[in-house]
């Protein structure tokens, strides 16, 4: 039996200086929720780390969500038709920015990009939270061609 630690970093082996994939996708996620909570531009919060410290991946998706969380946003507001986007969880929103912009971005799957974030939704959120963040971003990335469609007839439906 697993630990919850050990769990959320499977398969994450050391990766940019020594952190994990999935504790830089953490980092950002707490830089994107910080500026959210202190109604700030993410790159502010960023700037805070000590110096050369923040690692590589963390800057590249705070970066990229500062540089269009406009869009983001409305992206997220379209596809979350069960709740008005300003009801959203801000962990929720935070790992949906993060995980739209990796999808945009392109550097890694949208399948690995859902998947990272529907696994951030359950150790950070609410159990629904996972299941709205996969609902959102299957959505986006489907509409964005990230996602290879089912053939027709395919029983998973």
């Amino acid at each position: 039996m697993t630990q919850k630690g050990e769990r959320r970093n499977r398969g994450a082996g050391p990766q940019h200086g020594g952190m994990s994939r999935r504790s830089a996708r953490e980092r950002a996620i707490s830089i994107l929720y910080e500026a959210r909570i202190k109604e700030i531009v993410p790159t502010e919060v960023l700037a805070g780390e000590s110096e050369g410290l923040a690692d590589p991946l963390t800057v590249r998706i705070v970066q990229g969500v500062s540089s269009m969380q406009a869009d983001l946003d409305t992206r997220i507001a379209e596809h979350s038709t069960s709740w008005g986007f300003e009801r959203l969880p801000i962990t929720a929103v935070s790992i949906l920015e993060a995980a739209l912009w990796e999808i945009i971005d392109g550097k890694v799957s949208a399948a690995v990009a859902i998947d990272e974030a529907v696994e951030l939704a359950k150790t950070f959120g609410e159990p629904a939270n996972a299941k709205f963040v996969n609902a959102v971003l299957s959505r986006v990335a489907g509409e964005l061609g990230r996602l290879p469609r089912r053939p027709e007839g395919d029983a998973s439906d």
